[in-house]
């Protein structure tokens, strides 16, 4: 079955729209902006159905989040500087925030000091170091559905763990 298929893509939209909102919300992103750059992401993954797999769909989804988030930012510090209203550095340093994003990133180090081996590695290179499903597999030397499998892994003990949403 392709992504290409409306009632599979349907599904696809209802199983990650909330965490792929919540993904970028995280990011200090409005609820109106984060809505309007997920439903980007969607019609994106759209028009590339043909390219990506249902299993990868998940994958693809955060990493489009991720680059959007990216260029959300790029564009609003650039009518930012045009208006001459630079956000005061207060803003960026809201100590709440930083203080909550300290401690996720101490949970989510422990959980991937937990995670196997295997899984950890192709977490670490995919999530944190940019690396493809195929060139992570080319240096590994395993094959890019060994690659998709320990990702799998790795995320499903990330949710075990309430790092990530439970699908």
């Amino acid at each position: 079955m392709s992504l290409c298929e409306k009632n599979i893509f349907k599904s696809i939209f209802d199983e990650w729209n909330q965490s792929i909102q919540r993904f970028i919300q995280a990011r200090k992103i409005a609820a109106e902006d984060a809505a309007d750059l997920t439903q980007e992401c969607f019609v994106r993954l759209w028009k590339n159905c043909h390219k990506v797999s249902r299993d990868g769909a998940s994958s693809y989804l955060f990493k489009l989040a991720q680059n959007i988030s990216i260029d959300h930012f790029r564009k609003q510090q650039v009518r930012l500087k045009y208006t001459g209203q630079m956000a005061s550095k207060s803003e960026k340093e809201d100590g709440q925030y930083l203080m909550e994003m300290q401690e996720f990133k101490e949970r989510l180090e422990k959980a991937i000091d937990g995670m196997s081996e295997a899984s950890r590695v192709v977490f670490v290179m995919h999530r944190m170091e940019n690396y493809s499903y195929k060139e992570i597999a080319n240096q590994l030397e395993i094959g890019i559905k060994a690659v998709e499998k320990r990702m799998h892994k790795a995320l499903k003990y990330l949710s075990e763990q309430n790092i990530l949403k439970k699908r």
